[in-house]
């Protein structure tokens, strides 16, 4: 785009000129010593991990590790990143390693001093609550800091550069039009769980992540392509426009944010190289065109971004800001050195306050505050170091050196650091791989041959043994239920106490919790299984009653914890269910979730005490007393009536909406004389109970009153319009050439009772009712029709059938 494309050879000599002014060595050439088959194994892994799920289940997580580790005893890394990043590599995992010191040497919190006092947790002396979880996750970063060592020593052919980029970029447009194809046709793979349908992560914003940072690589690849005379770059375009639509599906605005910036960045680097007003108008209005083309396309993605500012929805409310505020009181009340890794969830449980919902939050929607909460600040601190010192080590970026497609992948890598501050793609395996290739692509060559080192080949041999052997146990731990201590056991132990219990076997549901118990003390799903095989097997209910304690403890904010529980006591112990269910009918979204309706049908069948005490728990809540209400029969009804008036005789607490339906409901019992007097001492609620008085004065035969409290409160029907200029003879031709035709009848009727026709309007009007299939607004028409000549009983009769011929609709 900029000046004649270099010749073909271009790279072959930049390459040796760059190596040559690098190695003063007697050749004064230095080869590149990487094969360039680990070129292609890199982004092929990177994108395999993404498409197995994101790698975010312990099974994939273990193939693409596994093959990592087989890929780091064939190859590997054969240069050293210099003193200052192994420095801080191994202070990295010393401060991760400090989750297995003894809790004594720090400063010991006060909800850790909870757990063990109040709740009688069997918890282990280290820092680490769940140490075992600890020594998993720590498999898996020593696994990821030689992901990182790996692809930022690669020493490469700059044509090799080249196609690792262009490999990564076309599996990811692969990767994207398959999830555009699934999405649109409503399929998914059976190892995608995203919860809207789209894209290979469970959660969209890693998706929106990864298919962000790939637009940048694939304008960069464009750009080389371009340069250099390949036709190819058409390809690419298509490529980018098929990322753009797989963004707009995700529904990710951190996705949408990630293209716009790095098309930018993008677009201001070929803008600006050679300082050209034409460049920088070209830039600007192919960023404008890329911005018109979402928001025309963009659809409920974009309207994401609106900020409704002023109300309940604004940004300050964000519910990612409440959870940084909780994950921030998490932070200052642990020691320096965090909670030790793979505690977070179970510890933050406690902490949730301002960002209390009924779902569990496994994070807190930020890569950086993670690693704060779970290593503390010198491990954030050594991550600032170590991310400033990879994008220094970029230089340079001039011509022959791959600049073109190394900007692409240095901005993408960027933007994924940054992302990382409002999510957590750093912590999912499959971003993770993506987003750190990108930075070791971007990367300049790292030395000559003279700089390579005897020790990391055998240092990383020894990793990938380990890592191969670790990931094969995770892999047929988890396909053979083997007890295997930390993540796979505890899952394991979880699907085998659940069908225990179903089947009885309550003791080898007791079995495998205990044993779980000793890896993730935390989880507090353990112990709601072991405290229901206590419960089949009728032990002293103490026992249980504990376990049941620790679990909502644990678990402080889902309401169907203890409804799940109160269920378990029902039949047996009513006063433990009334007790569970009242703290469920506490906790937020009890209602919303409409855990009071179960409750009473699962009372009714099994536990009649329960039943009973649950309109206590209605007193006050008026949500709740409609359902009793609505659920109750005749003598349960009259009592909960008596003390509802007599706890709230003027119905104060209700709603409009509230009170309507209350009507409603006390109208289907057939008590219209109650209801009659209820309003007469109470004037105001006719608006809300007029239905119910219009019935009890029609079965009075005071048909006068019924009608007139009808046409007062009842809201007419929507009519067609009028017909203008067009006289009642012309009207009547046309009705009699076409009888069916209801909008010439309608417009009959209104002319003929108009000019006091009231006899004819009513033959009109009852031609329609007749008819099957007619609207029903003919039935309050001939209502109507009827009251004008007070034949109240008709009209009444007319208005019944026009309410039960739209209530049927």
């Amino acid at each position: 785009m900029q000046g004649a494309p270099p010749a073909r050879g271009s790279d072959f000599t930049a390459n040796h000129t760059l190596k040559q002014s690098r190695n003063p060595s007697s050749s004064g050439i230095s080869q590149p010593t990487t094969a360039r088959w680990v070129a292609i194994a890199l982004p092929v892994l990177t994108v395999a991990a993404c498409f197995l799920g994101g790698a975010t289940q312990r099974w994939s997580e273990a193939i693409a590790l596994g093959c990592f580790a087989l890929l780091l005893m064939v190859a590997p890394p054969r240069f050293s990143l210099g003193p200052v990043l192994n420095t801080i590599a191994v202070l990295f995992v010393a401060l991760a390693c400090v989750a297995f010191l003894p809790a004594r040497w720090f400063f010991i919190p006060g909800w850790r001093t909870a757990l063990t006092n109040d709740l009688g947790l069997n918890l282990p002396s280290t820092v680490s609550l769940q140490p075992w979880l600890s020594l998993d996750s720590l498999v898996v970063l020593v696994a990821g800091l030689a992901w990182i060592y790996y692809v930022t020593t690669l020493d490469l052919h700059l044509r090799d550069v080249r196609m690792a980029a262009r490999l990564f970029a076309a599996g990811v447009i692969a990767l994207a039009g398959l999830s555009v194809f699934l999405f649109l046709t409503q399929r998914a793979l059976p190892f995608w769980h995203a919860p809207l349908g789209f894209g290979p992560f469970p959660n969209r914003n890693q998706t929106g992540d990864l298919f962000g940072i790939s637009t940048v690589v694939v304008l960069g690849c464009l750009q080389d392509d371009f340069r250099r005379g390949h036709k190819r770059w058409v390809l690419w375009l298509v490529g980018f426009g098929i990322l753009v639509a797989a963004l707009i599906c995700d529904f990710s605005r951190a996705g949408i944010l990630i293209l716009i910036i790095g098309s930018a960045a993008w677009l201001a680097r070929l803008a600006f190289r050679k300082w050209s007003g034409a460049g920088v108008a070209i830039a600007v209005s192919l960023l404008l065109l890329l911005l018109a083309t979402l928001l025309v396309f963009g659809g409920e993605t974009i309207e994401r971004f609106h900020l409704r500012l002023g109300t309940e929805g604004a940004v300050d409310s964000d519910y990612r800001w409440l959870i940084f505020r909780d994950a921030w009181t998490m932070i200052r009340s642990s020691p320096w050195c965090g909670v030790g890794l793979g505690n977070f969830e179970g510890v933050f449980a406690l902490f949730r306050e301002a960002s209390q919902r009924v779902s569990r939050s496994l994070h807190p929607e930020s890569d950086w505050l993670w690693v704060w909460a779970e290593m503390g600040w010198t491990a954030v601190a050594l991550l600032v170091i170590a991310v400033a010192i990879f994008f220094w080590r970029v230089r340079p970026l001039h011509e022959g050196t791959n600049q073109r497609v190394r900007y692409a992948a240095l901005v993408g890598a960027f933007l994924f650091a940054l992302h990382g501050c409002v999510d957590v793609s750093g912590h999912r395996l499959g971003t993770f791989l993506a987003g750190t290739l990108l930075l070791g692509l971007a990367q300049f060559c790292p030395g000559p041959a003279g700089s390579q080192k005897r020790w990391p080949p055998v240092l990383f041999r020894c990793v990938g043994l380990l890592l191969a052997i670790i990931c094969g146990c995770w892999f047929f731990g988890l396909r053979n239920a083997v007890p295997l201590p930390g993540y796979v056991g505890v899952e394991n132990a979880k699907a085998g106490a659940v069908p225990a219990n179903r089947g009885h076997r309550f003791d080898e549901a007791i079995s495998l919790t205990d044993r779980a118990l000793e890896w993730a003390p935390l989880d507090w799903e353990l112990y709601f299984l072991r405290a229901a095989a206590r419960i089949g097997r009728r032990d002293a209910p103490i026992r249980a009653v504990e376990d049941f304690r620790r679990a909502r403890f644990l678990e402080p904010n889902s309401p169907q914890l203890p409804f799940e529980e109160g269920k378990i006591w029902l039949g047996w112990q009513p006063t433990l269910a009334i007790t569970a269910w009242r703290e469920a009918l506490q906790r937020r979204g009890a209602t919303e979730g409409g855990l009071y309706v179960k409750m009473l049908a699962e009372a009714k069948e099994r536990d009649t005490t329960v039943y009973e005490s649950l309109r206590d728990s209605a007193i006050g809540r008026p949500d709740l007393t409609l359902n009793y209400l609505e659920d109750a029969n005749e003598a349960q009804f009259t009592t909960a009536l008596g003390e509802l008036f007599r706890n709230d005789p003027n119905l104060s607490q209700f709603t409009p909406a509230q009170t309507e339906r209350f009507f409603l409901l006390w109208a289907r019992r057939d008590r219209l004389n109650d209801i009659n007097q209820a309003v007469a001492a109470h004037p105001e609620w006719l608006k809300f109970g007029w239905r119910e008085v219009a019935r009890y004065h029609a079965n009075q035969n005071d048909f006068a009153e019924a009608w007139r409290v009808v046409r007062r409160y009842a809201t007419p029907p929507v009519l067609p319009a009028e017909a203008v200029g067009v006289s009642i003879p012309d009207l009547e031709q046309k009705v009699y050439a076409k009888p069916g035709d209801v909008a010439d009848g309608y417009a009959l009727y209104r002319a003929q009772f108009g000019a006091g026709r009231t006899d004819d309007a009513l033959t009109t009007v009852r031609h329609f009712t007749d008819r099957p299939g007619a609207p029903a607004y003919f039935h309050f028409l001939e209502a109507e029709a009827w009251a004008a000549k007070e034949n109240w009983e008709r009209a009444w009769q007319s208005w019944e059938r026009y309410r039960r011929a739209t209530e049927a609709r």
